[in-house]
């Protein structure tokens, strides 16, 4: 558990210094489509939606009217951006209708989208929450057809742990394979540089072994 948590809190270090060169000049990018194709990002005033996704030549493009909403806490709009996003990659293309409860079933990949974009820190999470929470009815049709609640701080701390844990086992994994290189190397050594009826260079052995293990577990 201790090892985890060092993971974690390394983890979010790093994903601070990307929100800070990302997310500091409010940049909308780095989504891809259900078949991992780069979606592309439009500004048109006229829509009547903060984002909105309309397709071109059987292509999703995310729509942002930036006149929307214009004081919306920018992470907050972010958080809209994403969403949008997570609508895209599970499908719901137009003419779907946005519903809810799928906007709710979205929220959590959203979040997700945001931490593996390193474009949120835990303290964001409750701002995003009160943000939104806090428009005004009316201003809910700038978003979705209907107020809901954005309820994601649960959907963060899972997301957070999967992640560490994710990153843990990789490294117990790396480990594992470089130890067996290095028995290997120490093997090698013990024959005189030997295997069968070759000579070979114990140590570039090692190191192509290694190299072998960093690709693998990255």
């Amino acid at each position: 558990m201790e090892s985890i948590r060092r993971w974690a809190v390394a983890a979010a270090f790093l994903w601070v210094a990307l929100m800070g060169q990302g997310a500091a000049a409010q940049e909308y990018g780095s989504c891809t489509d259900a078949k991992g194709q780069p979606v592309a990002v439009q500004e048109d005033p006229t829509s009547s939606l903060v984002f909105d996704t309309r397709l071109v030549d059987g292509t999703p493009v995310i729509v942002h009217n930036p006149q929307l909403l214009p004081d919306l806490w920018p992470t907050a709009r972010l958080f809209l951006f994403a969403h949008e996003c997570a609508r895209i990659q599970a499908g719901y293309l137009p003419p779907s209708p946005r519903t809810v409860a799928q906007d709710r079933s979205l929220d959590c990949q959203a979040v997700e989208w945001l931490v593996r974009n390193g474009r949120v820190r835990a303290d964001d999470i409750g701002l995003i929450e009160k943000a939104l929470n806090g428009l005004r009815r009316r201003d809910w049709r700038y978003v979705a057809e209907e107020p809901r609640r954005v309820e994601v701080a649960a959907c963060y701390r899972r997301i957070v742990e999967s992640l560490a844990k994710s990153a843990e086992g990789s490294k117990r994994d790396w480990s594992r394979c470089v130890e067996v290189c290095g028995d290997q190397m120490v093997d090698c050594r013990a024959a005189g540089g030997q295997v069968g009826e070759t000579t070979v260079d114990c140590m570039q052995v090692y190191l192509i072994c290694v190299d072998i293990c960093n690709r693998r577990y990255p």
